[in-house]
């Protein structure tokens, strides 16, 4: 035999394993990028995951929590963007909504609704008066709840209370130390909502910026999945196991 009919056997010897190589390599792209559409559109219509840098829903939301937003609760959105298709209904009162923040729609916020169209809200003295009523506000003296709030909160510094609105119980927090700050009463217009953090005092909310349009929501925040204190006095940051998985109220 000669020698390059020896180098042609070595040649149609390696053929295989490079057309092997490259069927592979053409298998996980096609799985990456369906993987990426499956996900991507996911995200958009169904359920997204967003990540909660601050503290204005404390302590229903702690910051460095990440949580899953419904995209699906109000409306039908069209696949791969923010915009909706088809509406499904309207927020209630004491819904968690994430929205469009209408001063700067490049950014998304999360909030607790308050006031839906036509009603009247108000706070007087720390106490949300809606439509014409306070809304009922318990003292809670086991404030374990409000650990793991990072150096920029003190549980010390703060009253903890149970708010319920339209059935709907949840924890609110006021900082002591910051005087109150009445508003309104103002009545929300059509197609909008009125939206407040339950951290009262350090929340930049419809008391300072307006209201919610409609075509600013983007869905329901649902549930915890994870949640980690960055607190710099606890190293390594340590995850907070047990408020992974709760659902949001």
């Amino acid at each position: 035999m000669s020698k390059d009919t020896t180098e042609l056997d070595k040649d149609k010897a390696k053929l295989p394993q490079k057309q092997d190589l490259r069927h592979i390599i053409k298998d996980w792209v096609f799985t990456l990028a369906v993987a990426f559409v499956v996900a991507f559109f996911f995200r958009t219509t169904i359920a997204s995951p967003r990540h909660i840098p601050t503290g204005s829903m404390i302590p229903t939301i702690k910051i460095g929590e990440f949580i899953f937003v419904d995209m699906f609760a109000y409306d039908i959105h069209i696949p791969f963007t923010r915009k909706s298709w088809m509406e499904r209904g309207n927020p209630k009162r004491g819904d968690i909504i994430v929205f469009e923040y209408p001063v700067d729609p490049s950014k998304d916020y999360i909030k607790r609704v308050i006031g839906v169209p036509g009603d009247t809200v108000e706070v007087r003295n720390k106490r949300v008066i809606l439509n014409g009523t306070p809304l009922p506000l318990v003292p809670v003296e086991n404030k374990a709840i409000l650990a793991d709030l990072t150096p920029k909160y003190n549980p010390d510094d703060m009253s903890l209370y149970r708010e319920t609105i339209d059935g709907v119980k949840h924890y609110v927090v006021h900082i002591n130390d910051r005087p109150a700050r009445d508003f309104g009463p103002v009545t929300v217009p059509a197609d909008s909502f009125f939206v407040m953090g339950d951290n009262r005092n350090d929340s930049a909310d419809s008391r300072y910026w307006g209201y919610v349009p409609r075509k600013n929501l983007l869905g329901k925040g649902s549930f915890t999945w994870f949640s980690i204190d960055y607190d710099p006095g606890h190293f390594p940051p340590h995850i907070r196991l047990s408020r992974l998985f709760r659902f949001l109220h």
